[in-house]
């Protein structure tokens, strides 16, 4: 995305269930107000996703004009599969309504969009470790590796500062479908994990119980809900263990909303993995909710 000293790109972060957006400046720098977040279903209507692009598009374009500011470009963080270069989906398990859409056409074609404005994607973890290498906790860091724990278990790479893609744009490494006990790592390592884990400590489930919940329960003393962390953590570590070593991984971070109780997960963390070599720092993101966002700067910028 080229840039002038009065124009702005759009940021969106697209989420299983919201649709997070933000503008920035010619600088690459936040502006403040212009924060937006809109529900979207992964599992709705062609129409109902389109419909949450055009909402964000419009309210970011709108903002854009309030401010006599031109809308230079946009950047789309989304998960995968996804063929990035061309900006049509390919995922079948989620947002299966939009697979094969051209999702680059369908945003130019929105009111408020320049027909020279760039179009960019990238997906939604490798944005985050490029954005906390630009901008975070992964700065200076010849390999460092981020993990997202969200709905589902993402994981991104990068050596010599930049990620490592596969040829279609997607991580080069992924760990949500390793085996794991009765199923795969990301039954024990995402939203249902966690809960999952703490039904079982607990005796019995609760449907109304969630992570933030958890992490709540965790700060207020409750044992069972720090032991569920704690589990996670240990489970993270034996999975990563060989596959940080391998890539020689210097820095590893934890992102996604699940990040913010890093804390309860952080002794088991560090315990399972504290023969590593070479792994000198373990962290939560620096920018849990905004790395997606710098990554796609760098992205637009040619950093990462």
């Amino acid at each position: 995305m080229g840039s002038t000293r009065n124009s702005c790109r759009l940021l969106l972060d697209v989420g299983g269930t919201f649709l997070k957006s933000a503008v920035a400046d010619a600088a690459g720098q936040l502006l403040s107000g212009s924060e937006f977040s809109c529900p979207i279903r992964s599992e709705g209507s062609r129409e109902e996703i389109e419909g949450s692009l055009a909402a964000t598009v419009a309210r970011g374009a709108a903002f854009a004009a309030e401010r006599g500011m031109e809308l230079a470009g946009i950047g789309i963080a989304i998960p995968g599969p996804f063929d990035y270069a061309a900006g049509v989906s390919r995922m079948t398990h989620k947002f299966r309504s939009i697979c094969g859409v051209d999702l680059r056409g369908v945003l130019h074609a929105m009111p408020g969009v320049p027909a020279d404005a760039e179009i960019r994607f990238m997906q939604d973890v490798n944005a985050a470790l490029a954005g906390e290498i630009a901008r975070g906790n992964a700065a200076g860091y010849g390999a460092s590796a981020l993990v997202s724990l969200g709905t589902g278990l993402g994981f991104a790479l990068s050596r010599d500062g930049r990620v490592l893609c596969n040829p279609a744009g997607g991580p080069k490494v992924v760990i949500f479908n390793l085996p794991y006990r009765d199923g795969i790592l990301e039954d024990y390592a995402s939203k249902r994990g966690f809960l999952r884990i703490y039904g079982e400590l607990a005796g019995h489930t609760d449907p109304a119980l969630t992570v933030a919940d958890l992490g709540r329960m965790a700060g207020e003393g409750d044992a069972r809900a720090r032991e569920t962390f704690a589990t996670v953590g240990g489970i993270l570590a034996a999975a990563l263990r060989d596959l940080l070593v391998e890539h020689g991984v210097e820095c590893l971070l934890l992102g996604g909303q699940i990040s913010r109780s890093f804390a309860y997960m952080e002794a088991a963390l560090r315990d399972g993995l504290r023969d590593v070599a070479g792994l000198t720092r373990i962290a939560p993101a620096e920018h849990i909710g905004e790395a997606a966002f710098y990554g796609l700067l760098a992205q637009a910028d040619g950093i990462c």
